[in-house]
């Protein structure tokens, strides 16, 4: 698709905006000396364009091939907003508290490494991708363009399939996580009350297609749900940090000293001490925090200015705004996340077991219980109930725009994709892949009915993002390493290898990590079929593809004409040198 984006060696002649027209198909190798700094790719009337990137390698969709339909409304702050209410910090860790505290306190640890040391540089990483090709599919571009020509289609549809399978795995996780903090209000309330998975089911499918609703509506209210859920996520944290200590306090419930908070170390499983360890304190913020892809997919939404080269890099947000989304979610969700998990195993008091051996399906409503009493416990596990729901909406929204741009190239059938790939006239949003995502999640969805297959979903979102973002991240540092495209976000050459490197390392640790049972010698009720689900749906597709979809998926699929496209591209954006051919 792109190439390098450094135009700088061009002369004044090849500066001049011209289109050639032949008969036969453009060699590209034998323009001289631009080989490597072409965009190629079909326009919608069939005939190939090649372009040389603009010299302020400041990037507009249009260069990409894409015609720009949806309403840019998303400031970087926005976009932060986005990711940072996916991972709806307390909801989340809500979520995983029982596996954490399964390694004992210590796993704070755990949380902190994991967050600063392998996914800020996978941020990074993904950060400079998402610069390079501001498109919803930014993922998959970056993987078709990095790879051999041989493999480019096979390439970028595995990722293509990783990637939405991860993403629609997230969103299931997220309505599955608020479902149960719905009825984990009903049990506080009423101690008699049965969690079923009927029970849970039914709760998930209404507050998915109320996600969905809410979604689907124009850009400006999306904006003021992300701005709000910011707000609401801030405040629930703060909630939570002043009144479980002076709850704590006013209860005679003791506090748990440094030695407890740092060095504890629990084991609830056949591993040993440190295998046990090693699983339960480093997944839970992996899960936690991720969706940080979601400003990289909205990036067709997002408002940049050109890039100011009198400020580093990490001093101009507003050139890169889905870049700078990814990474301050990251490091706010990383910091804030650390300090709540010291906060809730300082109010435990010091019988861990208690805690573990607990009724409720969320064991963190035993802590607030036994610190706030019911009353405060209802109201705080409904607040976080609440923004449960705005993390699953800001996450469909997300994982519908990466949706909405793959049926745009035809990773599905031409009939399903072009019917997908619409955007609606009144809100500017993709609807109709809105609710296609929907209907992928209600079926991953019936995974709840099997707990192995509940605790995969998780488990699938994790290993499924990080294989779908570890392809183009380890092209760009192996065979395309050369020749790789620059965005208005890059950490320089050095840097820029170096937390790439470490960012893929991490990830194929981490895929390994989320496939291994949490206990050893599993029969199949404690078997971890993450394995299975993510490589099997992988090889469904893949067969799929070689069967029939590889005539209809070749890559990035231009909805311009040459017309539309040099309109919007020509000497008003000093885009360098344009020709066309014949298919």
């Amino acid at each position: 698709m792109l190439a390098s984006s450094n135009s700088s060696s061009l002369s004044n002649d090849e500066k001049k905006v011209q289109t050639v027209v032949s008969t036969s198909p453009v060699n590209v190798v034998n323009v001289d000396g631009l080989q490597h700094q072409l965009s190629t790719f079909k326009s919608l009337n069939g005939r190939t364009i090649n372009v040389v990137r603009s010299t302020e390698k400041q990037l507009a969709l249009e260069q990409l091939g894409y015609k720009q339909e949806l309403k840019r409304s998303y400031t970087y702050f926005d976009l932060f907003g986005v990711a940072f209410s996916i991972m709806g910090l307390l909801p989340s860790i809500c979520a995983v508290f029982a596996q954490s505290t399964a390694a004992g306190a210590s796993s704070s640890w755990g949380w902190l490494f994991t967050s600063f040391f392998g996914i800020l540089p996978v941020g990074l990483s993904l950060a400079e991708l998402g610069s390079a090709f501001p498109s919803a599919s930014a993922v998959y571009l970056s993987a078709w363009h990095f790879a051999p020509e041989r493999f480019k289609d096979v390439c970028a549809y595995s990722v293509c399939v990783l990637d939405s399978i991860a993403l629609s795995a997230g969103v299931c996780s997220i309505f599955f996580s608020a479902s149960g903090q719905i009825l984990s209000c009903v049990q506080v309330t009423k101690p008699d009350f049965v969690v079923t998975h009927g029970k849970k089911y039914g709760v998930y499918v209404g507050l998915l297609i109320l996600g969905a609703a809410c979604g689907s509506f124009s850009g400006s209210i999306s904006t003021r749900i992300q701005q709000l859920s910011i707000f609401f996520n801030c405040l629930l944290l703060i909630l939570v940090f002043i009144a479980l200590p002076i709850g704590t306090k006013h209860n005679n419930i003791p506090f748990n000293d440094g030695k407890f908070l740092f060095g504890d170390a629990e084991n609830y499983s056949n591993w040993s001490i440190g295998g046990n360890w090693i699983l339960n304190a480093l997944l839970p913020a992996a899960w936690t925090i991720s969706g940080f892809d979601s400003p990289i997919h909205m990036a067709e939404e997002a408002i940049y200015t050109p890039r100011n080269l009198k400020k580093h890099v990490l001093l101009d947000p507003k050139a890169s705004p889905a870049a700078f989304g990814v990474i301050l979610s990251i490091s706010a969700c990383g910091l804030l996340g650390w300090l709540m998990l010291v906060c809730l195993y300082a109010c435990m008091g010091p019988s861990v077991d208690a805690i573990m051996e607990t009724s409720y399906s969320s064991i963190v409503t035993q802590i607030f219980m036994n610190s706030l009493g019911q009353k405060w416990t209802i109201a705080i596990m409904s607040l976080i109930a609440i923004g449960c729901v705005l993390m699953g909406i800001s996450a469909i929204m997300a994982t519908s725009r990466n949706f909405y741009a793959l049926c745009r190239d035809r990773v599905l059938p031409p009939f399903l994709a072009d019917f997908l790939a619409v955007v609606d006239k009144k809100t500017n949003t993709p609807v109709r892949a809105m609710y296609g995502t929907c209907i992928v999640s209600l079926l991953l969805g019936l995974l709840i009915f099997q707990d192995q297959g509940a605790n995969s979903l998780f488990s699938i979102a994790v290993a499924g993002f990080y294989m779908a973002l570890c392809i183009p991240m380890f092209l760009k540092i192996t065979y395309a390493r050369n020749t790789f495209d620059k965005g208005p976000f890059y950490l320089g050459d050095k840097l820029s290898f170096f937390v790439n490197f470490v960012a893929v390392g991490y990830q194929i640790f981490m895929i390994i990590l989320v496939m291994v049972p949490s206990v050893k010698n599993p029969d199949q009720n404690t078997m971890n079929y993450t394995v299975v689900f993510t490589f099997g749906i992988l090889a469904l597709a893949l067969t799929g593809f070689y069967w029939f979809m590889h005539k209809y998926f070749k890559g990035p699929r231009s909805n311009l004409t040459e017309d539309e496209f040099l309109e919007a591209v020509g000497d008003e954006n000093k885009i360098d040198f344009i020709f066309s051919s014949d298919k």
